[in-house]
């Protein structure tokens, strides 16, 4: 909300996430879409800003700094520009760096943040000039997302198409890394293993003794790592229309460290997908819980969000955290350390002590919850006064009857 202040030519200093001091305007400490980063850009995009700037915190962003900066840092992809305004300068800074720039206007970082918490806070100029200079070299080079399609065998419903998707790109080779220093960013959990669980679900379909009713697409998507870009052009050039895409049901991640009593669903209360997952997971005695870090925005945060854009449901989850077999509160360590230490680092690679029987029964549901939709009289829906509800309506009226 910048209260129609001008912002053309300017450099915007942010701060990231929504305000969490007014449950009834946003969700609290549940992150929306509108305290996401890149919505960020977009606004300052269009309000014709010169920079934008976002101040990192570890609490605010959801992550630390080192992700910042080995996926910020280096050679940078983006998609064809296809129209539409941006902003120039896209850029995050530490907090210690935000507080000199307040400085220099005489300003207090403390005190900026605490005004921007009430909703009469106006957007304050610090009366300091930004001088930015790039250097930068373009180049065009070319991936791929790799589709696979079962067809249904309805001749009414096959048309229509449940979508799997999982993300076979990482980030590569370290750079400046030191000599016998491991520079593989192998991607094992992300997501090494997501692939290789759709991979084992688009077997089973295939093995079926007969076709579900819709057809099943399999979409190893690319450049996750650089923005979702994969699946941002697979929503946008879909293999059907997005009005006739059942549901997506996306592979970010498997749970390496066990069964559990429970699996977590990213954006659980978004859809009626919740009943069908709540039932298959009751089936395999467990429960679900919806996500057990809201504050870090993972709906935002993979490829399922590039779907849902265009009003498909969508359904994401996360390992349960309730490990049989652990003292309570293991499975919620494991996966902090798991962020803190080897998230988008080259430790993060396969390991001997990985226990994949939680994700056999994970990828399990994943297979029953593709079969029931797929089979199911009717598509699934967002439930009414989601955010994404609209782009649902609009998709199935331009996909006609």
């Amino acid at each position: 909300d910048y209260k129609g202040a001008d912002l053309k030519g300017k450099v915007l200093l942010m701060m990231n996430n929504d305000p969490e001091d007014d449950p009834g305007l946003f969700a609290g400490k549940t992150r929306l879409y509108y305290g996401r980063w890149d919505y960020k850009y977009e606004m300052a995009a269009r309000l014709g800003a010169a920079g934008a700037i976002v101040i990192h915190t570890t609490p605010s962003a959801g992550y630390p700094w080192q992700v910042v900066q080995t996926s910020w840092s280096g050679e940078q992809f983006e998609l064809p520009h296809e129209g539409g305004p941006e902003v120039p300068v896209k850029a995050w800074v530490t907090e210690q760096a935000a507080r000199k720039i307040a400085g220099l206007a005489g300003q207090d970082l403390d005190a900026l943040r605490a005004a921007a918490q009430k909703r009469d806070f106006h957007p304050v100029d610090l009366g300091v000039g930004a001088d930015i200079r790039l250097k930068n070299e373009v180049q065009k080079k070319q991936t791929a997302n790799v589709i696979g399609r079962l067809p249904g065998r309805d001749p009414a419903l096959s048309r229509e198409a449940v979508v799997y998707t999982a993300h076979h790109d990482h980030l590569g080779i370290k750079e400046g890394a030191k000599a016998g220093q491991d520079n593989i960013y192998n991607g094992a959990l992300d997501n090494a293993s997501g692939v290789a669980a759709m991979l084992a679900i688009a077997q089973a379909m295939k093995a079926l003794p007969q076709a579900p009713r819709r057809s099943v697409i399999f979409a190893a998507v690319a450049a996750e790592e650089q923005g979702l870009l994969g699946s941002q052009y697979l929503a946008a050039h879909p293999p059907v229309p997005a009005g006739r895409i059942a549901a997506d049901i996306n592979i970010d991640g498997i749970n390496i460290w066990g069964r559990t009593r429970d699996i977590t669903m990213i954006g659980l209360g978004k859809s009626s997908l919740d009943d069908w997952v709540v039932k298959l997971a009751a089936m395999q005695g467990r429960v679900v819980v919806p996500d057990q870090f809201p504050d870090k925005g993972f709906f935002y945060r993979s490829d399922q969000f590039s779907l849902a854009k265009v009003g498909v449901p969508a359904a994401y989850f996360d390992a349960g955290t309730d490990v049989i077999g652990r003292p309570r509160g293991w499975g919620r360590e494991q996966q902090e350390r798991f962020e803190a230490n080897d998230y988008h680092q080259p430790s993060d690679e396969l390991r001997p002590d990985w226990n994949l029987a939680g994700a056999v029964e994970d990828t399990q549901l994943f297979f029953y919850l593709g079969l029931k939709v797929a089979n199911a009289p009717r598509m699934p829906h967002w439930k009414p006064g989601d955010e994404f509800e609209a782009a649902r309506e609009k998709a199935v009226a331009a996909a006609g009857p």
